[in-house]
């Protein structure tokens, strides 16, 4: 479950202002983007994502896609389906009928709380302006953010596509050896919420097996 915390954690992103404005100033660019951020009430991200274990010498490739409003999210991450009301995360896994209980609280001390990628740079991190990159592409401003040792990750590398003021791509650097890339796909900010979209609809999966992890 940790390594699908670490996955979990941090998708991809999207914003709005003048790039001559925050051009080699990392500090005016995150905040142009948490500015952004603030106008968005519900949105869905699609992304596609890849998983560098260099320890083990394995690599995993997939797509996924995120519906956030709020503290509240439902993600579709390869074989699992993760639905959390801000409280309470259901982790399903479809293939096995079996899901996982948790507080939200645990997670987000992992690591993993998709509600805050919009505003993650907020945190206490070191930020360094890196240059420029092509990114699918793009001319792309790169941002490293350093976190702390309370984190599962060392550094964050941030692409953004400061023309469009969008987040095209996030790198995240594991402290046990394993890498996470994220490039978005699509992102939307039209997503129509219903009541059921955040809970796991456990009538929905007869005979599912329910493991709680709650203490």
């Amino acid at each position: 479950m940790r390594k699908i915390s670490f996955i979990l954690f941090a998708l991809v992103l999207g914003f709005a202002s003048s790039p001559t404005l925050c051009a080699q100033d990392p500090d005016l660019l995150l905040n142009r983007l948490s500015e952004k951020a603030q106008t968005y009430s519900a949105y869905e991200i699609a992304y596609s994502s890849t998983l560098v274990d260099l320890k083990n010498d394995f690599e995993l490739t997939q797509t996924g896609m995120v519906q956030i409003e709020g503290d509240r999210f439902h993600l579709h991450l390869g074989d699992y389906v993760i639905y959390s009301d801000g409280e309470t995360v259901w982790t399903f896994e479809p293939e096995m009928n079996e899901c996982y209980v948790d507080d939200m609280e645990t997670m987000r001390e992992e690591g993993m709380d998709p509600s805050k990628l919009f505003t993650v740079w907020e945190e206490d991190f070191r930020r360094e302006w890196m240059g420029r990159a092509q990114v699918e592409g793009k001319d792309c401003a790169h941002v490293n953010l350093y976190a702390g040792e309370d984190k599962p990750y060392h550094t964050l590398q941030l692409f953004v596509d400061d023309a469009a003021m969008e987040v095209t791509r996030i790198v995240m650097k594991g402290r046990e050896g394993s890498d996470v890339t994220y490039t978005v796909t699509s992102f939307s900010t039209t997503l129509k919420v219903t009541p059921e979209m955040f809970i796991f609809p456990k009538s929905k999966h007869p005979g599912v097996d329910m493991i709680d992890n709650r203490i």
